[in-house]
């Protein structure tokens, strides 16, 4: 019996710690969206791979440009745990301009 009761007590503290997980990020992604696209796109963001110490020098770079932060550690966690200096950069969009490049390059075969 207390077996099962250590089991249920367990997964219920993972599910609570995930379900706060899951929480701080939707509020790190509202952050994001209130405080970097009032001057530029989610994907010059989401181009960038830093540690937690190059996203705090960005984000204090950015309020002194005046980006309207409300909650800078919110931000700076969020940042630094979505685009970290660990994880691979995001593949290049197909685009016209793109597509136009690489039909004038002459194919090597």
């Amino acid at each position: 019996m207390k077996r099962i009761i250590s089991f249920f007590g367990i997964a219920l503290l993972v599910t609570c710690a995930l379900a706060q997980d899951t929480q701080l990020a939707e509020r790190g992604k509202q952050e994001e969206q209130h405080s970097c696209v009032q001057c530029h796109s989610l994907r010059l963001v989401d181009s960038q791979r830093l540690s937690k110490a190059g996203w705090e020098k960005e984000v204090n770079k950015m309020i002194g440009w005046g980006a309207p932060v409300s909650d800078r550690q919110l931000l700076v966690d969020y940042l630094s745990q979505q685009y970290s200096a660990d994880k691979p950069q995001p593949p290049v969009e197909f685009t016209q301009t793109t597509a136009k490049q690489k039909s004038a390059t002459p194919s090597s075969k």
